[in-house]
């Protein structure tokens, strides 16, 4: 990318920019290359949710928490990052850390895209008489005593999960076809393997949308 991008920039670093923008949840309405009034104020939106200088222009402290250390291959739009023989690598912006053997770091790219709709976290991690209560079992990733995983639930129906459930899977380079199948996706995070599940519109999964992570 380039060094600055600001209202006097045109062509493909706006494209990746602008297509960054929207799928991290603020909406440039429309990727057309040009560095327009609606792109500044996407910006300007993302400055302000990430606490730093909301001036509208992406130098580097806003290009490198935009578009992290990947920012090649995630912004052309690969969804499965080639990490070589450890298996696919996460997004820049994904980083491990806290608690649960890091995979409550993992989780903070989910809360963020969240957040930045206006949906709320209903559930973390839960203890056994929480787990029972609901219905679960104990292989949950929501169950404490599973220490190396951690989950979060989003309270939201209709359209607007599905477009969450969008954004998520994008984030995390999950292929979009993996959701609401039960199935997990493997990627690295600073080094270690961490597996994700993304439920939505699936049995217990039609007022939420649901991400486990658990370190492998």
């Amino acid at each position: 990318m380039a060094l600055s991008i600001n209202s006097n920039s045109r062509g493909s670093d706006v494209s990746r920019l602008q297509q960054a923008l929207t799928t991290r949840g603020f909406n440039p309405q429309g990727i057309d290359g040009a560095f327009g009034n609606n792109t500044r104020a996407a910006v300007v939106a993302f400055q302000r949710a990430q606490g730093i200088t909301a001036d509208g222009i992406v130098g580097p402290d806003t290009s490198e928490r935009l578009f992290g250390s990947r920012e090649a291959k995630y912004f052309d739009g690969v969804s499965d990052f080639d990490g070589g023989p450890s298996g696919p690598s996460a997004p820049g912006d994904v980083n491990a850390g806290r608690g649960w053997g890091g995979s409550e770091g993992v989780a903070d790219v989910a809360r963020e895209l969240a957040r930045s709709m206006g949906i709320p976290v209903t559930s973390t991690k839960r203890n056994l008489a929480d787990t029972q209560r609901v219905g679960s079992n104990t292989g949950s990733d929501h169950y404490t005593g599973n220490t190396n995983a951690y989950a979060a639930d989003f309270g939201v129906s209709g359209s607007r999960g599905d477009d969450l459930a969008r954004r998520i899977a994008d984030a995390y380079g999950i292929p979009r076809s993996n959701i609401g199948t039960f199935n997990r996706h493997t990627i690295t995070v600073d080094g270690q393997r961490y597996s994700v599940q993304l439920l939505w519109r699936v049995s217990g999964h039609f007022d939420h949308v649901h991400v486990g992570i658990r370190r492998a």
